[in-house]
């Protein structure tokens, strides 16, 4: 009898051992898929590179919510920052019951109530919540954030025994600040504003002259170009061959540059000058003065013909998901437009 008890309990703390590493197996997958999210995240508001990532992170979803300037630097700084922090720290044993776990939970629930707020107001572009990365709807994004919470909470209620927690609220601090002060430091603080390029501005009357002073005479071709976008190479070469063709039709040619490399772009444009075969007068603009000119609601290539300042055709990239070149840049169509003034 003694022996069948022993054997009993022998086998009783067996499956609670058994069931107790199964919690701490579960509850460590559950810790290392919610930061692979977090750094996910934060790397994806540095895509393609942090000078560009994070300039259309501000201007095109933190200025939507109305934070800009130089607040949104500093928010999108913290928040990648904060993401960062938050996937290391699900990933150490410090206080993840009282602190981690709960402050987590806890500001994803914020993000999900603006991104509820989003969704019944029929918003259905990218929320930006992984940059243009993975491009998410408002509805994508609260599923995401409610199944993060999800995962989030198991180990605070039915695998609580899976999760083991030390007590050091200084390294805590000491994380977190860390590496939010480093955002400050690797992520470059912008680029160069719009002064940089060959043309002197002294304004003029439409909202472009600022830019050009002659873009008001006559007829002109006024261009939005990154000078590392293929299909913004593309069209500037077929814009050098209409002129070599046309040489008493094409009008003369302005291109206004986004600053996508952060320090002017200047070997980024000499190098599209030299693949399409001429040089043309041209201004470069941060990302964050490139935004409302252009890029917060079009995509590249753009093409805009105008006459006297008058827009009469303008060509852009389309939405997301339809990029075909032949129907960004229609040579003919241009052609056509620019014939009816002579």
């Amino acid at each position: 009898m003694n022996a069948s008890i022993q054997e009993y309990l022998k086998n009783l703390r067996l499956t609670y051992i058994m069931s107790t590493n199964t919690k701490k197996n579960l509850v460590w997958a559950i810790r290392i898929i919610v930061a692979a999210v977090f750094i996910l995240s934060a790397l994806a508001k540095l895509w393609p590179n942090p000078v560009l990532g994070i300039g259309t992170f501000e201007g095109k979803y933190l200025s939507e919510i109305g934070i800009t300037g130089g607040f949104a630097k500093i928010v999108s700084r913290l928040l990648i920052g904060l993401e960062f922090s938050l996937a290391i720290l699900i990933l150490m044993p410090f206080y993840l019951k009282k602190i981690v776990f709960p402050a987590t939970i806890g500001l994803l629930a914020i993000f999900s109530v603006h991104l509820m707020i989003q969704t019944v107001g029929g918003e259905a572009g990218n929320c930006g919540c992984f940059g243009d990365l993975i491009p998410m709807t408002p509805l994508q994004a609260l599923i995401k954030n409610l199944v993060t919470i999800s995962l989030l909470i198991l180990p605070l209620t039915i695998l609580k025994n899976g999760l083991n927690e030390k007590k050091s609220i200084n390294l805590l601090i000491y994380i977190c600040l860390s590496i939010s002060l480093l955002m400050f430091v690797l992520i470059p603080q912008g680029g160069v504003s719009g002064d940089v390029g060959k043309d002197l501005v002294v304004g003029g009357e439409s909202e472009y002259s600022k830019y050009f002073e002659d873009i008001n005479e006559g007829n002109k071709l006024l261009c939005f170009f990154s000078p590392t976008c293929e299909h913004c190479m593309e069209t500037g070469k077929v814009l050098t061959e209409l002129k070599t063709k046309y040489p008493g039709i094409m009008p003369e040619i302005r291109m206004l540059f986004m600053d996508e490399a952060g320090d002017g772009s200047l070997n980024d444009i000499k190098a599209y000058f030299e693949f399409i075969g001429a040089e043309y007068s041209y201004r470069v603009l941060s990302i964050e003065d490139f935004l409302p000119v252009f890029w917060s609601d079009h995509n590249f290539p753009g093409v805009k013909y105008l006459y006297n300042g008058e827009e009469r055709i303008f060509f852009s990239g389309p939405e997301e998901g339809a990029f075909d070149y032949e129907v960004l840049f229609d040579k003919e169509k241009l052609l056509e437009e620019i014939k009816k003034e002579y």
